[in-house]
């Protein structure tokens, strides 16, 4: 459960007034057997949602109490809360399997323009994609008809009758796709999606790769290492975010640091300035410094390891593109289609649920 700040777009209506404090707080929660074991406040909120949906659905309230929490209960179903601070504003509900189904999607009218249904198709899909074949939904004829760009931009290219009718007055219509395929589609979103969203607390705006030795890496990450020594690099990036590659053997994305403050001096100053926060021995130290005229300080701030490091060649299979590390740091266009900015962006999802910034 991770709280963040939502960055941008406007929203019409009463809740807008609670989007926009300076410091809004979100929560996205996944449900799963414990919630539906102990009846937790958020599987409560999760039926108050669902059942709300009657009048369209007849019958609702039947099917989450026959379906719905014996699946959540025995990991055959997964299902989502989205809260602006104790206020739900979106819900989900996912059933695993071979053939994976979307079973429910709601969001709130005054939450719609915040890309919260791409936001929820990413997660879903992620859930199953080791497991399913495909992905299936059924949906009124009037949404399809209204948003059909939306499906067809995850490669649900078309509807038909639905087998089966859920609702009154308004024909079901059914949409299915092989998960390769929507996966490959989210993939393709993600970079448009680390402009409002961060996954798992792990940030989808990262500016730089930095390829650093494992051993140094690990330094890092356990705080032992605050200012990492380069004899290449620019003032320009001071305050931005980097994603931290252990070259071989390990091969591996790490975590993403802050890059706080960049100093450049002699090595000498630089030394006596940052030796002590440096991670390394004077002897480490003049061996790499050699005889450089100058040395980059870089202090590094934020520093938060993935949960276990993503193997580039696992990133790259899952992008479909043959990425090269970097000798020493290389700069992402993150809202391009470049491939590195798919990679970083897959790699934090890779590391936990959205959460909204």
């Amino acid at each position: 459960m991770a709280q963040t700040k939502l960055r941008k777009s406007p929203l019409k209506g009463d809740l807008c007034e609670l989007l926009f404090p300076p410091t809004p707080s979100f929560r996205f929660v996944e449900l799963g057997a414990f919630h539906a074991q102990k009846q937790t406040d958020e599987l409560k909120t999760l039926e108050r949602l669902l059942v709300a949906n009657d009048e369209m659905y007849p019958g609702i309230g039947s099917w989450y109490q026959d379906k719905v929490i014996p699946g959540l209960k025995n990991s055959e179903r997964v299902a989502y809360v989205a809260f602006e601070d104790d206020t739900p504003i979106a819900s989900a509900v996912l059933k695993r399997g071979d053939h994976a189904k979307i079973c429910h999607l709601r969001i709130h009218e005054n939450f719609r323009d915040l890309d919260l249904g791409q936001m929820f198709f990413s997660q879903m899909t992620l859930e199953v994609r080791h497991t399913a074949k495909e992905i299936h939904f059924t949906l009124p004829e009037g949404l399809w008809s209204e948003k059909a760009e939306f499906f067809k931009s995850f490669g649900f290219s078309k509807a038909v009758m639905a087998s089966r009718q859920y609702r009154h007055g308004q024909a079901e219509f059914a949409c299915s796709a092989p998960v390769s395929l929507v996966w490959s589609k989210v993939v393709e979103k993600l970079p448009h999606l680390a402009d409002k969203f961060s996954p798992g607390g792990c940030s989808l705006a990262n500016k730089l790769v930095m390829s650093i030795h494992p051993e140094y890496a690990d330094r890092i990450f356990s705080r032992r290492k605050k200012v990492e020594f380069r004899k290449k690099f620019s003032v320009k990036w001071r305050g931005c975010k980097a994603v931290v590659y252990g070259t071989k053997p390990l091969g591996a994305l790490m975590g993403e640091v802050t890059l706080r403050n960049v100093t450049y001096g002699t090595p000498n100053d630089i030394w006596e300035t940052f030796g002590a926060m440096g991670g390394c021995t004077r002897e480490e130290f003049s061996g790499y410094a050699g005889n450089s005229d100058g040395v980059y300080a870089i202090e590094l701030s934020d520093v938060t390891p993935y949960v276990s490091p993503i193997a580039l060649a696992q990133v790259s299979l899952l992008i479909n593109e043959d990425l090269r590390p970097p000798q020493s740091f290389s700069s992402i266009k993150i809202n391009s289609d470049g491939p590195w900015g798919r990679a970083i962006s897959v790699a934090g999802l890779l590391q936990g649920k959205f959460c909204i910034r």
